[in-house]
């Protein structure tokens, strides 16, 4: 298998494109493919993070997302980004608030500040997936 660096992009691609299509075990094969392909990087995992919080499992995103800090280190911005939105979704709303606010405010990577700001500046019940009927 080609495992170069936009092949693993793709899988990610379709694997968020599987994810706001509603398929969502095809999205957690490819995130797991990814996975595979780039075992030391936490995107997959954030992947995988969104997936559940599709899913209505916002409690698993939590411990995913959680459990990317490398031992003695912290997570990037973009993990904590998207750590909020889940602790949000997951009852945790001041816990949560406060992380998006402290992305928002002060990360250095300019696509988890604005993802951040964008998240503060919705309710809650915003923040959750809004799944479509389909007729």
């Amino acid at each position: 298998m080609d495992t170069s660096g936009p092949n693993v992009r793709l899988l990610m691609r379709l694997g968020y494109w599987s994810v706001w299509h509603g398929l969502y075990a095809e999205a957690s094969v490819l995130f797991e493919g990814a996975q595979a392909a780039r075992p030391a990087s936490e995107v997959p995992a954030v992947g995988m993070a969104v997936l559940a919080m599709a899913m209505n499992q916002p409690v698993s995103a939590v411990k995913l997302l959680r459990s990317l800090a490398p031992a003695g280190g912290t997570r990037s911005e973009m993990v904590e980004a998207h750590l909020g939105c889940a602790l949000c979704l997951a009852g945790e709303e001041a816990e949560g608030r406060g992380l998006l606010n402290r992305v928002a405010a002060g990360a250095k990577d300019p696509a988890a500040r604005q993802m951040a700001s964008t998240l503060c500046a919705l309710p809650t019940a915003q923040l959750g997936p809004s799944l479509a009927k389909v007729l």
